[in-house]
């Protein structure tokens, strides 16, 4: 692996964990969330149900977030794709610019997966009760626009992908955090 301009750490733990609030937290880096690369509704496959499964890695473009931070830690700046969660499409793109201070944070639920997991040279996992990240996801779902009770009804599938897609990559963290603990003042 070649020596590049800034350490990229990815920062895992379930929805409404804390991912976010850690990653603000540093001085100077450049952001990116696994969230951004969302693929529009077009690319994804539909359930069985009629239904699209968004907490699912391949409801993700985790190759073209994995792109996105290796220019941004070889110091060159990068265009992410701007997702709307309101539409479920993309919306064109934002500049992120190359970090100040030496580091690129990727964020996300899916941050420890491939091939995510292969550049990060820092993993962080933030370990959050399960009751805590439900309340905090209903109020990020009414900040962005959803219904209290469609938020807790799909929070049963929300956790049966935590359970299945999150939680084992606990294993792969250099450092857990005890979410309950860390998320303080935003």
């Amino acid at each position: 692996m070649r020596k590049r301009a800034a350490q990229i750490i990815a920062v895992c733990g379930g929805s409404g964990s804390g991912k976010s609030t850690l990653a603000r937290k540093f001085v100077g880096p450049a952001i990116i969330a696994t969230d951004s690369f969302y693929k529009s509704l077009d690319r994804l496959d539909l359930n069985p149900d009629g239904t699209y499964d968004f907490d699912h890695p391949n409801a993700v473009d985790l190759d073209q977030c994995a792109e996105a931070a290796l220019k941004l830690a070889d110091g060159e700046d990068a265009e992410i794709p701007v997702y709307d969660m309101r539409t479920s499409r993309r919306k064109g793109t934002q500049l992120v610019p190359a970090p100040k201070n030496g580091i690129v944070i990727v964020e996300g639920i899916f941050a420890f997966h491939s091939p995510l997991d292969e550049i990060s040279s820092l993993k962080i996992f933030i370990d959050t009760p399960v009751d805590q990240r439900m309340a905090r996801r209903i109020r990020r779902d009414v900040e962005r626009g959803r219904n209290t009770i469609e938020t807790i009804k799909h929070s049963i599938h929300v956790e049966e992908a935590y359970t299945r897609y999150i939680e084992p990559m606990r294993g792969l963290a250099d450092l857990v955090l005890a979410g309950e603990e860390m998320y303080g003042a935003r």
